[in-house]
């Protein structure tokens, strides 16, 4: 979905992953599924933005720049838990950006 929809939003993004992990037998659980590449939380609040998250709230399209004007890369991160809830996993990965 995200290397088929160059236009594709946070919200889309983390609404599929959701749907794909409840198809799997998984639910995704935390409130985003990853961040923009290169900053963390801690060090810059920035990273912790709607528009800085692949989440529910970040309505812009993943494929834009940065406002300092690079190209944005995005950092998936994962965390799933089974069906009944007796034991989760996660996964971290960079997208791929064109």
């Amino acid at each position: 979905m995200f290397h088929r929809d160059a236009g594709i939003t946070g919200r889309e993004l983390y609404a599929a992953l959701g749907s794909l992990a409840g198809k799997a037998g998984w639910s995704l659980v935390g409130p985003h599924a990853g961040r923009l590449a290169g900053g963390t939380p801690s060090a810059d609040p920035c990273c912790t933005r709607p528009e800085s998250l692949i989440g529910p709230d970040n309505e812009l399209p993943l494929r834009r720049p940065t406002p300092d004007g690079r190209q944005a890369h995005w950092s998936l991160e994962l965390h799933l838990v089974d069906a009944r809830s007796t034991f989760g996993g996660s996964h971290a990965d960079l997208l791929d950006l064109p």
